[in-house]
C-alpha cells in the first residue's frame, strides 16, 4: 500500500493551530497539537441551501439544465388549471423566460437550458398529451409525438437529441392507469423500447438514454408505492437495490452512479410528505445527511446536474405549506456553503423615511429624512450599532447620495415646502456645503463617489411640485455640471447605483405611472435595458453595472423582494424579512454585501444587512477505530 508521503510528496506536519484553508488543501493531512487531533479537508461536505425564489409559485412542474444554467417550466399554480410560465436559474436566483405554446402540468422534462425537452403532461382538464416540446434557449418548437399519450412520469433522463422516457399515467385508461412503456427520443422522433417489467407513474428517474435508473414510484394495479428501483442499460432493465423506503413523487438528478433523490412522499391516500435526500451509487441508496428546508413534492428538479451540485424548484409542501416558489440548491464537496440571507442589523437611533444611505455594510452612513417632521440626524454604522454623529447643516428629506462612510454626499431633497439644490459633503466627522445643483430635484437616482457622482431624474417644484425631470448632472467634488445625456423619460422615485461611467437607474414614477424601466449610463448617455420584473420605486441598491443588487421599494404596496442584476438580466435573491421602501441602502456596498436602514414599512428604525452565499473550506478530524 503507497504511503502518505509518496501519495502526495510531504509528509504529514505538526502545526499548533490549523492553517488558513482554501481548496489547495484537499487531501491534506497535518496534526494540530494544540488540539491534539489528525486534521484533513476531505470531500464529502453535503447541504441543501436556500437560493432566490421561483417569480411563480407552482407545483406538477418540470425542470431541465445544470446547478448554474437552469430552466423550469409548466405546472399548475393551483391544482385545478396549467399554467405556461418558464423560468431560468442561473445559479444565484431566477428570471422570467416568457411561455410555453400552451399550458401544461403533470409533464416530463430534461436536457439543457439551451436545448431542453418538453414532454408529454396534461393541460388541466384534459391529460394524457402526447406532444413533445423543444426549447433553444429561447423559443419553443413542436417535436416528434409520443407513440402513448401520457402524464406523471415525472422526469425525462437525458439530452434533448437523446432522450429516455420511462412509464407515467394515462388518466383515460383508468382504473389501470400507470403504464410500463419506455420511449427513446432521438432528436426529432420517439420509438418504443423494451417496457419496464411493470407499471409505475411518479417515480424518481435520473441518468441517460444508455445507463438509467428509475426508482419508487406508484403502481395503480394494485394501489402501491413501491421502493425497488431498476436500472437501464439501453436495451433492457435490470432489479437494483431498493430504496430505504417507498417513495413517489421526488425531485432527482445525477447518474446512474452517482445519483440523487430528494423529497417526495412514502405513500398514497394520506402520504407523509419528506425533506428527506438518498445517494444513489448504481446498485445500493444510502441515506445523505442534507436535508431540505421544509418537505417538498412534486416541484421542478435541474434534471441534468450531477450528484455534486444541483437545484429542486418550487413543488408542494403539504399539509400546511401548500404551493410554494421556494428553491433550493444542493452542493458536495468540500466547501461549507452559507446561503445568501438577509438577516437583522442594529436599530438606528431615529426612525425615519426618505433619508440618504451610503458607505457599506460595515462602514455605513444615514443622514436626513422624515420622522413626521423632516429631521437632520446623521448616524455611522460599524456592521453592528448606529452611533449618532453631527447633524447635516440643512434639514431635508427625499434626498440621496452617495460615497464612503469617510467621504459621502447627498444633494436636493425637500426643505420645508421648498425642493432644494444643496449638496453636502461627509468627511467622516462632519458636514459641510458644496457647490448646489442646476436643478433643484428631489427623490432622484444618485450614485458614484464624492469626486465622480451623478444624479439623474427626480422631481422639481416647476411648473408645478412633482414634476418629473430626465435630465442628468455630474459632480466633481465641488460643482455638479448638466450633461447631455438623459434618462429614457422624465422620471422621479428612481434608484441608482454603478460608478460615473457605468451607472444604472431602476424603476421610478413617471407621468404615466409606475414603471419598471431599467437605464444603463456610459458616462455620457442612456440606453434603456431590460427591465425588473414589476414596476417599483424608492427601492434600495448597491454594486456595480455588472453586478448589482435591488431591493425593497413600492409596487404601490412595500415589497421585500430582492433582485440581482448581471449587466444582461435580472434574476431573484432571497428577500428581506420586512417589506418596505424609502430607506437608506449602503450605495457603497456590493452585490454580496450591503445594507437597507429604516424606511417605510410602515416608518421603522430597522436595520437589514445582506451577504451573499458563501463557501468556505472546512478541515475534519480524523479518528481511528
Amino acid at each position: 500500500m503507497a504511503t502518505y508521503v509518496e501519495i502526495y510528496g510531504k509528509r504529514v506536519k505538526v502545526l499548533d493551530s490549523d492553517p488558513t484553508l482554501n481548496s489547495s488543501y484537499e487531501g491534506q493531512v497535518w496534526y494540530n497539537s494544540s488540539s491534539g487531533t489528525l486534521k484533513s479537508v476531505v470531500a464529502g461536505i453535503s447541504s441543501w441551501v436556500s437560493t432566490g425564489a421561483m417569480n411563480n409559485a407552482e407545483y406538477r412542474n418540470a425542470g431541465a439544465g445544470t446547478q448554474t444554467a437552469g430552466l423550469a417550466f409548466g405546472g399548475s399554480p393551483n391544482g385545478t388549471s396549467s399554467d405556461d410560465k418558464v423560468e431560468e436559474y442561473n445559479g444565484s436566483g431566477w428570471a422570467s423566460a416568457g411561455q410555453m405554446p400552451a399550458n401544461r402540468s403533470y409533464l416530463s422534462g430534461c436536457g439543457l437550458q439551451t436545448a431542453a425537452l418538453s414532454i408529454g403532461g396534461a393541460a388541466i382538464p384534459s391529460y394524457d398529451s402526447n406532444v413533445t416540446l423543444e426549447y433553444d434557449g429561447s423559443s419553443w418548437t413542436t417535436g416528434g409525438s409520443l407513440n402513448t399519450p401520457r402524464n406523471s412520469a415525472q422526469n425525462g433522463m437525458g439530452v434533448q437529441t437523446a432522450a429516455l422516457l420511462a412509464g407515467g399515467d394515462r388518466v383515460s385508461q383508468d382504473p389501470t392507469r400507470a403504464v410500463a412503456n419506455c420511449e427513446q427520443y432521438n432528436g426529432s422522433s420517439w420509438t418504443a423500447v423494451t417496457a419496464l417489467p411493470r407499471v409505475g407513474e411518479s417515480a424518481q428517474n435520473f441518468g441517460t438514454t444508455s445507463a438509467g435508473t428509475v426508482a419508487g414510484g406508484y403502481d395503480t394495479t394494485p394501489n402501491t408505492v413501491r421502493s425497488d428501483s431498476l436500472n437501464w442499460d439501453g436495451s433492457s432493465w435490470t432489479a437494483s437495490g431498493n430504496l430505504p423506503s417507498t417513495r413517489q413523487r421526488g425531485f432527482s438528478f445525477g447518474t446512474q452512479t452517482a445519483g440523487l433523490i430528494v423529497g417526495g412522499n412514502t405513500g398514497d391516500g394520506a402520504p407523509t410528505v419528506i425533506n428527506t435526500t438518498l445517494t444513489y451509487d448504481g446498485s445500493t441508496f444510502s441515506v445523505n445527511p442534507a436535508t431540505l428546508s421544509s418537505v417538498r413534492q412534486l416541484g421542478a428538479p435541474s434534471t441534468n446536474a450531477t450528484s455534486a451540485g444541483g437545484w429542486i424548484g418550487a413543488g408542494s409542501s403539504p399539509p400546511t405549506g401548500g404551493i410554494t416558489n421556494i428553491s433550493e440548491e444542493y452542493n458536495s464537496g468540500i466547501n461549507t456553503i452559507t446561503a445568501a440571507a438577509w438577516a437583522s442589523g442594529g436599530n438606528v437611533n431615529t426612525a425615519r423615511n426618505y433619508l440618504a444611505g451610503m458607505g457599506t455594510q460595515t462602514a455605513g452612513l444615514v443622514a436626513g429624512g422624515y420622522s413626521g417632521t423632516n429631521v437632520n440626524n446623521s448616524e455611522e454604522y460599524d456592521g453592528t450599532s448606529w452611533t449618532e454623529g453631527n447633524n447635516i447643516n440643512t434639514t431635508r428629506s427625499n434626498w440621496s447620495g452617495g460615497g464612503t462612510q469617510t467621504a459621502g454626499w447627498g444633494c436636493g431633497g425637500y426643505i420645508g415646502p421648498a425642493v432644494s439644490a444643496n449638496t453636502e459633503l461627509y468627511d467622516g466627522t462632519s458636514w459641510s456645503e458644496s457647490g448646489d445643483l442646476n436643478t433643484a430635484v428631489y427623490n432622484g437616482a444618485t450614485f458614484g463617489t464624492q469626486t465622480a457622482g451623478v444624479i439623474a431624474g427626480g422631481g422639481k417644484a416647476t411648473p408645478s411640485l412633482g414634476t418629473r425631470t430626465d435630465r442628468t448632472e455630474h459632480f466633481n467634488g465641488s460643482a455638479w455640471t448638466a450633461v447631455p445625456g438623459t434618462l429614457s423619460a422624465a422620471t422621479r422615485l428612481n434608484t441608482g447605483f454603478g460608478t460615473q461611467t457605468a451607472g444604472v437607474s431602476v424603476g421610478g414614477t413617471t407621468s404615466t405611472g409606475n414603471v419598471a424601466t431599467v437605464n444603463e449610463y456610459n458616462g455620457s448617455a442612456w440606453t434603456n435595458v431590460t427591465a425588473i420584473p414589476t414596476a417599483t420605486y424608492q427601492g434600495g441598491a448597491a454594486g456595480t453595472q455588472t453586478d448589482g443588487l435591488y431591493f425593497g421599494g413600492a409596487q404601490p404596496s412595500q415589497t421585500a423582494t430582492t433582485l440581482g442584476y448581471d449587466g444582461t438580466s435580472w434574476s431573484t435573491r432571497p428577500s428581506m424579512a420586512t417589506a418596505r421602501g424609502y430607506g437608506g441602502p449602503a450605495t457603497a456596498g456590493s452585490s454580496t454585501s450591503t445594507f437597507y436602514a429604516a424606511g417605510k414599512a410602515p416608518v421603522t428604525d430597522a436595520t437589514e444587512e445582506f451577504t451573499g452565499v458563501t463557501e468556505t473550506v472546512t478541515a475534519s478530524t480524523l479518528t481511528t477505530s
